[in-house]
């Protein structure tokens, strides 16, 4: 057998356990679905199940790597010089299109948002994605570091706006995800570049207050 056969028969038996997963989770519950539950109804052994995941919550964070790595290329796919919003535009737009084709979107929304140990484990996992999207708007803003307020900023705005998106969607505000990604940045939109948003603000600095135009324009 060769490497690349290898790798993808893996692969196949790591979505077999995770498509196995969220049916017991939906179907008994996130915490009453054992591992050994899992391991049976994908037709394998539990020592076979621990070589692809290390736990129960790594299942919900199985989608949320290549949703990572989506995110990550949509942000270096970017040409140079644009300007910071449109990047999070563009890595949000390639976000929800991964998101609206995977299969088990939906299920997985349904199970973290009854459960919160499910939540935490999904939560936990985006940890790990924001750091590679700091990374990755760290090298086009040339940050020293990964850590800096900018790089950070931008990777968390990224997963903001994604995940608005998707619970509007899931609770019936759009009709689908990438409406209700339109919708978030359209209210984002006024929110930090309308004046009629920002009554006291000014269209010149006084005592340290910014008019709404400049923030525009920056």
């Amino acid at each position: 057998m060769t490497k690349e056969l290898a790798v993808r028969k893996q692969e196949l038996v790591r979505k077999a356990i995770f498509d196995a997963a969220i049916d017991l989770f939906i179907r008994n519950g996130f915490n009453e679905t054992t591992i050994d539950q899992v391991a049976k109804t994908a037709g394998i052994s539990q020592r076979s199940f621990f070589r692809y995941f290390a736990t129960k919550a790594d299942l919900l964070a199985y989608p949320i790597a290549a949703y990572g790595d989506v995110l990550v290329s949509a942000v270096a796919a970017c040409a140079a010089g644009t300007d910071p919003l449109e990047v999070v535009r563009q890595a949000a737009v390639a976000g929800i299109e991964f998101s609206n084709s995977a299969p088990r979107t939906r299920e997985i929304i349904e199970i973290t948002a009854q459960n919160i140990a499910a939540r935490q484990a999904h939560k936990a996992a985006t940890v790990e994605v924001e750091i590679r999207l700091s990374d990755a708007y760290a090298a086009r803003t040339k940050s020293a570091s990964k850590l800096g307020l900018e790089p950070r900023l931008l990777a968390l705005l990224t997963l903001m706006v994604g995940d608005l998106a998707i619970s509007s969607w899931f609770v019936g505000q759009a009709k689908d995800p990438s409406t209700a990604l339109k919708n978030v940045f359209t209210k984002l939109t006024r929110i930090f570049c309308e004046p009629s948003t920002l009554p006291n603000a000014k269209t010149q600095r006084h005592g340290g207050v910014v008019g709404s135009h400049q923030l525009a324009s920056r």
